[in-house]
């Protein structure tokens, strides 16, 4: 990986030398600006959670410690964002666990197709497991960085030219995936196709792919609506495997205080994203639905879910198989995790979202 030049960290330390007559010892406040490398572009409902949890960083720390965003991989590649941060090239940064799944093999059940429908649920569920399984955690302290919170993509759907309804639609499909999905989908009878997120408007309208897994807001955002008509709502699970990161001896450098709000900030940052992103979704369909610039979307729901479950069901049993072969208790991990993904399912059902309670 090349250094990055030109890019540096204001390290501001001032000594208050006061209350010595009463044999009080100097403290010592530190003023840092974190670098933080984001792999995708300014806008949609994450990129503004990621802002929000910026501004109130520096709001709440008195400017103490405040976040410099490089947006688009501007800083470091989003496959080499997790190295960057570890080796302290950036601070921090974005962190998608499926860049990396040998090195984070735990963290990898986060992406289980038919996983967790709901972007709340499945946000809340990852950071407590992270606090409750110590293994879980070890994977990116290895790498020299803490994971301060969970990120999604959102449902995964499809995006596709013709429409999609049943696993006979499917068959002989060149597919756009990643993750857990590409094997869902070969199972299906798909042809599946490596193309990056970035490039999916490109292989949509030369034809290169006929359909891509894709999330509705992004659809709109995007504009992938312009060059494929079509939207199958079949919510395959979220890519979950996806965090904020900071480097580790950076967090321990901050004061008690400052990893208090830091820590706080960041569980905030997760409740005010899943309400953004619903936002973003109802408006996205909306939207895409009623035309926009003459383009129009028609939404789908399959009709035979019940197999597409089926051709994802060797994920997780693949995923215990590896976890077990690194001296995991697979089972129990599991098991911690259904836990704690029924107790916020049912906290949603029986208080809803965070935002809406009196």
């Amino acid at each position: 990986m090349q250094k990055i030049k030109g890019i540096g960290r204001k390290v501001i330390s001032t000594f208050v030398l006061g209350g010595m007559a009463l044999g009080v010892a100097a403290t010592t406040a530190e003023a840092l600006e974190l670098r933080y490398s984001d792999l995708g572009p300014p806008r949609g409902p994450r990129a503004e959670a990621l802002q929000w949890w910026a501004d109130e960083l520096a709001k709440r720390t008195n400017n103490e410690v405040t976040v410099k965003i490089y947006w688009s991989q501007s800083l470091v590649k989003a496959k080499e964002t997790m190295k960057a941060v570890g080796a302290g090239l950036a601070d921090s940064g974005t962190i998608l666990g499926i860049y990396t799944p040998a090195e984070l093999p735990l963290w990898n059940l986060a992406n289980a197709p038919f996983g967790v429908s709901d972007v709340w649920v499945g946000m809340r569920t990852w950071h407590e497991m992270r606090q409750a399984a110590p293994e879980l955690r070890q994977e990116t302290q290895k790498k020299n960085v803490r994971i301060v919170a969970n990120f999604s993509t959102g449902a995964v759907d499809i995006l596709s030219k013709e429409p999609i309804t049943t696993v006979e639609d499917v068959k002989g499909k060149k597919f756009r995936t990643s993750g857990g999905w590409t094997a869902l989908l070969k199972n299906l009878g798909a042809s599946t196709v490596k193309v990056g997120f970035g490039e999916l408007y490109q292989a949509l309208d030369r034809g290169t792919i006929d359909a891509t897994q894709n999330y509705i807001q992004a659809v709109k955002a995007y504009k992938h609506y312009e060059v494929a008509g079509h939207i199958t709502e079949i919510s395959m699970g979220q890519v979950l495997g996806f965090g904020l990161g900071i480097n580790l001896k950076t967090y321990k450098k901050l004061s008690d205080n400052n990893r208090e709000i830091l820590d706080q900030v960041s569980v905030e940052m997760m409740d005010h994203f899943a309400k953004s992103y619903n936002g973003a979704v109802a408006d996205a369909k909306a939207k895409m639905t009623a035309g926009i610039d003459g383009k129009k979307v028609q939404i789908h729901t399959v009709k035979d879910v019940e197999k597409w479950q089926a051709a994802g069901a060797g994920f997780v049993t693949s995923w215990k198989e590896k976890a077990g072969e690194k001296g995991v208790d697979a089972d129990a991990f599991y098991a911690k995790f259904e836990e704690i993904r029924a107790k916020y399912e049912k906290e949603l059902a029986d208080k809803g979202y965070p935002w809406t309670r009196n």
